[in-house]
């Protein structure tokens, strides 16, 4: 593909995932017809088809580029420091997203409920992440991974620093945290999304004082 081409190509996908997550600020994901999302990119069904199988398969993209930017945070702030504000920066990024996307990250929550994973999605490129992500420097070598697998590595530079006791369990902390990151958004998206980053915080501390506590017998 030609370098002409390929930019063609991103800017129609990132098109499309425009469209489809500002349909989501009024209405989920089956209210959403393919020939309004086609209006508001300025394409056709067929363009559409050519592109994605299909709306589920359009929300994955979503999905991915909502990964690959939280995965360009997670990065950012494990160049500054280590272990735990790396994941206190994980949970930020998220509690923002909320604020400004309820609607979409609501779907990413049904995404993710579903078993979704970002392999079983379309490839995106270099082109395609610097053309949705400008701001963000060096977002093209970022890879796309999941949320455990970017909560894993803090945990356990958190373990050896010493932030968290060394008999820590990292699988039984990673379903904890896992449950507040998607659990406080399925409870607190209809009302206030706005107020996830209060509790992300208070959970955290929570799982924190806990983790201590449990590796001491208390």
């Amino acid at each position: 593909m030609t370098q002409l081409r390929e930019k063609k190509f991103a800017r129609t996908r990132l098109a499309l995932a425009r469209a489809l997550s500002q349909a989501l600020t009024d209405q989920p994901l089956p209210g959403v017809s393919v020939k309004a999302l086609c209006h508001e990119a300025e394409v056709s069904e067929a363009t559409f088809f050519n592109y994605f199988p299909g709306k589920q398969d359009l929300m994955g993209y979503l999905a991915q580029m909502w990964l690959l930017e939280l995965g360009w945070h997670v990065q950012a702030a494990a160049a500054q420091s280590a272990g735990l504000p790396v994941i206190d920066a994980l949970f930020a990024h998220t509690a923002t997203t909320c604020a400004r996307k309820p609607g979409v990250f609501r779907e990413l929550l049904v995404w993710i409920a579903r078993g979704a994973s970002p392999g079983q999605t379309t490839e995106i490129s270099a082109v395609e992440k610097r053309l949705a992500f400008p701001d963000l420097e060096g977002i093209d070598a970022i890879s796309i991974k999941g949320l455990d697998a970017l909560l894993v590595t803090p945990l356990e530079a958190a373990i050896a620093a010493g932030d968290l006791p060394a008999n820590t369990l990292v699988p039984a902390l990673l379903s904890a945290l896992l449950s507040v990151l998607l659990g406080a958004p399925l409870t607190l998206l209809s009302g206030d999304p706005r107020k996830i980053g209060a509790v992300y915080r208070q959970q955290l501390n929570l799982l924190w004082a806990g983790a201590r506590a449990a590796a001491r017998g208390q």
